[in-house]
Order: C-alpha cells, then structure tokens, then sequence
C-alpha cells in the first residue's frame, strides 16, 4: 500500500524515472531547497533512482523473463485467440524465442534507462550543480545501479558497463564479458555496502539489502562462470550470517502477511517496491491484470477486471505442490501446506457482495467461474482453466492502479540461501534445521512430524524435476513452495543441474541448448549501436 512513496519530481538536475525517456517536470523546486536539508529530501533526489523500479512487474518484463519460460507460468492462448500476440508468449514457453522478440527489447531498454538516465545521470548532475554528496548517498545510487546491472547480468550476460553520462556526441559503448560484469557489480556492492546505513530503510537500500544482493550474485556465480566460482558460496553463507547477526529482520508468523496489503509492517521484507493507487504509481498493475479474468471484477468488487492470460502450468501444481486432485473436478481434494491456498486463485469463485457462486453464460450454457488445475493445451486454454497468480492480497475495490507493495528482497530468502550453500557443502543436517524453520509456518503444528518437516537425507538426495535427475532435488521443490512467483525461478532452474534446459513439463520440450541461459542482445539494439555482440548461439 501506500508508503514511502518515491516523489516522481525534477529538480532543476533531477531527471524523472517514468519509462518516458523525455523527463518530465513536476516542480520547480530549487536545487538549494532541496539541499537545505539534504537527508530530510533524499527521497527526492533519489525518486528517479528507485522510481523506474516499479517497471519490474509491468507487462514483458523483468518479472515476465524470469518466470514465464519456466516450469511455472504460462501465457496461454485463449480458444479465442486472446494472447495469440504474434506468438511471442507461446515463443517464450517453448525457449524458441527470437531476437526481434519485445520482451528483450523493452526489458533492455528499461533496465538501461534506469542505469544510464537515473543512476548515472543523477551522479552526474548532482556534480554539476556542486552539490557536495555524502558518502552515503553516492554509495546508495551505485547500489541502485548494480541492482539494475545484476538484472542485465542475469538475462544477458555480455552488456556493456557505463558509470558515465556525460559521454561524447556519437559515443557507442562496447560489450564487455560476463565475467567483467559480474566482477564489476561485485565490486561495486562490496564497495558500498559499508557505507549504507544499518537501519531499516523502506524501499531504499540499507547494509542489509546490498548484502542480501551479493550474496544472491554469489550464489549464481557457479552457474553463470563455470565451477571455479563453487567457492563463492562461502561467501554467501559470510553475508546471509551477517544478515543475521545484525537482528533488523525475521521471518514472519504468517507466509501470507509477505504479500499483504500491509506488507510493510512485514518483519521479513528487507527491499520492496512501493505501489500506490492515489498516485497511479504505476498506472497498471501488470501481473494482477494478466491472471486475473475478466468476469473476476465481481469476486473483489473490483473496479478494474483481467486480461485472463497468466496461469500456473498444471505439472508444476501437481509436482511441486504434491497436490492431491480430484480427477474429475481437476480442484484440490486436500492440502497441508499453507504456502499452496496462499499462492495461487483457484477453485469455485464466489459474488463478494451475494457471497454466491459465480457463473459465466458461454454458448447458451451456464459455466461455473471455477478455476481448474487443468489447461487443455497451450494454444486452446479454456475461459476458466488454469490457477491464478494470487500471492499478492487482491484488494476489496481493485483497482489497475495498485496498492500492494512487491518484495525483492526477504529474509525467508536469506535462509533458504544459506541453507542451499551449506547443503551444497554436505552440511545437510544444518541445512535442513533451516529448511524446517521456513517451513514451520506454513504447517499446523499438530500435524505429523513427516509432513511439517523434510530431512537431511530428503534434501540430499538426487530426486527427477521436469524429467531430470537432480542432485538436492527435493530442495529444487522446495524453493519452488517457497518462493513461486517471485521472479527466482529461471535462475533456480539454471542452477540446480540445468533443469532450464534439460527439463520438459507441460507445453514445453526440452532443448538441451545452452546457449538459451542467456538471451539474445536485442536486434533493435545492435542495429543502433553495431559494437554490442551477440550472444553465442545466435544469429548474428
């Protein structure tokens, strides 16, 4: 809801952090008003900064790259030929994208922008305007920065790196490897991380959330470089300890209260994305749009309905979730976990002001508005088929304009990080007491002890996902129940014996192609600036 809402404002130096690439002018208050009380205003002068932010969760973005394509999410085309959209959804379930493919260029260019016209551009004019900034500032901003850059490091792999903007007339930066961005944004973090403030600092970069950061990157390193970055799990396990010892964050009681309406109250949310719908920050809620059907308006009361695309791959339900289904209604007959009725919309949906159950006229027939775990196939998904995206509380009255604030980074993650190094080490028995300490939440305590927990010889062992034998399968599984939807699983993929690639599950075959771990640099962009290369693998 609405928090520390970062001022979309221009200050004389300021730039604003609208995916406009015009900036637009909110105010014209002086540069020495602003720095009058310079940490009173930080927010403003660091609303471009953490503002394009908000882009993250829009449509063919950040979050879209990371999870649709996985065993996860799908984008189905309708028996209306609704999301047929040129076929770049279907393109992405399959790994057969293209290079010409939106999702690339846009998630590029916003990414980008946030580095070159807010990071870079407020460093740079900030100078100009001979403003002396405290250490603490700059250290934020090239934080900020590196979160973007560890996205592109992520999707892309071989990026250029540029931490200026005043550069000359005709200036077209090169690609540089993998390798030296990743050692650039390590750098960068372990830099500045020290110079950030210990307290707890809502939807900005604190201490913490740039540890949080590199620890995530150190944990990756393995997959992104090759096996001499084994040892940089260690390191990972030095940060998540020091996360720890420092006593600001805790798991929350409640899985739920993460993803709420009143998530900033959360005791586990250490980095977020603050949305308002006052503010229209942003005007559209892009994933709650996408799932959501459009008949739904009536289940919230809702001022705004659905697109009906997003849907949860009926394989990953039944396997992650080990759901029991009833066969016939394809409905969940029971379930102990919490984590599974806290992430998904399904079932029977009722009128919120009746309290009836819905229904929807098709063809002269009345349909129950139920949502099934069962979709008849990619490219012919029924009006009510397939669980909804429901991590997230929808709010009674919802509207595009969101209120629910998105977390990026939470201590629940910091555990599972820990506990994934240590399992790697052969540590499973102090792997698993973490394990269960996420768990614990999630599952009556009355219940048997060998459904609330999961063993050290359960995680170590090499279990199939999606067809593959995988080494500490069952913690695959795991992060799957824990973190769906929170634009990890691409990443978690990759990282456990390549199950990205190697993996088949519901509309997707497996490839086995490398290469496809990174995606393509975007035609549109090495038409413009001819020194960016390909990523092997594809056409030049």
């Amino acid at each position: 809801m609405k928090r520390f809402i970062y001022t979309i404002l221009t200050v004389a130096a300021l730039a604003s952090s609208c995916t406009d690439l015009e900036p637009k002018v909110y105010s014209n208050i002086t540069m020495e008003q602003l720095m009058s009380d310079a940490e009173q205003n930080s927010g403003y002068m660091l609303s471009p900064v953490y503002g394009q932010m908000r882009w993250f969760f829009e449509d063919r973005s950040v979050w879209d790259l990371y999870e649709i394509g996985t065993d996860a999410w799908v984008v189905p085309i309708n028996t209306d030929g609704g999301w047929n959209d040129n076929g770049i959804w279907q393109r992405l379930n399959k790994h057969e994208w293209y290079t010409t493919d939106p999702h690339f260029s846009e998630v590029w260019t916003h990414l980008w922008y946030g580095i070159t016209s807010c990071c870079n551009r407020a460093l740079y004019q900030l100078e100009e305007a001979g403003v002396e900034l405290d250490e603490a500032t700059v250290a934020e901003i090239k934080v900020a920065r590196a979160h973007y850059y560890y996205h592109l490091l992520s999707f892309f792999g071989n990026v250029p790196i540029e931490t200026e903007f005043d550069v000359p007339e005709g200036y077209l930066p090169e690609t540089r490897t993998r390798k030296e961005v990743y050692d650039f944004i390590v750098s960068e973090i372990r830099g500045n991380m020290d110079k950030l403030t210990e307290e707890k600092t809502y939807s900005r970069f604190n201490k913490w959330a740039a540890k949080h950061m590199l620890a995530r990157v150190y944990l990756n390193a393995e997959a992104w470089l090759g096996p001499e970055y084994a040892s940089k799990r260690d390191s990972t396990i030095i940060l998540c300890d020091e996360i720890i010892a420092g006593g600001r964050y805790s798991l929350d009681d409640s899985f739920s209260h993460v993803f709420s309406l009143d998530n900033t109250n959360s005791p586990e949310v250490i980095f977020s994305i603050p949305y308002d719908e006052t503010t229209k920050s942003p005007v559209l809620h892009c994933i709650y749009a996408k799932t959501f059907h459009w008949a739904g308006k009536a289940v919230y009361d809702a001022a705004s309905a659905g697109y009906n695309g997003l849907r949860a791959i009926p394989s990953y339900v039944e396997d992650t979730f080990d759901a029991e289904e009833d066969p016939v209604t394809h409905n969940c007959i029971s379930y102990n976990d919490r984590r599974y009725a806290d992430t998904y919309l399904m079932g029977q949906q009722y009128d919120y002001v009746t309290k009836e159950p819905l229904s929807l006229r098709l063809s002269n027939v009345d349909v129950p508005y139920n949502h099934t775990n069962h979709i008849t196939s990619p490219t012919a998904a029924g009006e009510f088929e397939g669980y909804r995206y429901g991590k997230y509380e929808i709010k009674i009255g919802q509207k595009w304009e969101t209120d629910q604030d998105w977390v990026m980074y939470r201590f629940g993650e910091t555990l599972m990080m820990k506990a994934e190094c240590l399992l790697r080490k052969g540590m499973a028995e102090e792997a698993a007491e973490i394990v269960n300490e996420v768990r614990a939440r999630s599952f009556d305590e009355n219940l048997p002890e060998d459904v609330r927990t999961l063993t050290a010889g359960q995680l170590s062992a090499t279990v199939e996902v999606n067809g593959v034998p995988v080494r500490y399968g069952e913690f695959l599984n795991e992060l799957g129940r824990e973190f769906c939807g929170e634009a990890m699983r691409r990443e978690q993929l990759i990282r456990f014996d390549d199950v990205y690639t190697k993996g088949s599950w519901w509309g997707h075959t497996a490839s086995g192609q490398e290469h496809l771990h990174l995606y393509p640099i975007p035609d549109s962009e090495r038409i413009t600036n001819p020194k960016l290369k390909q990523n092997d693998g594809y056409p030049e």
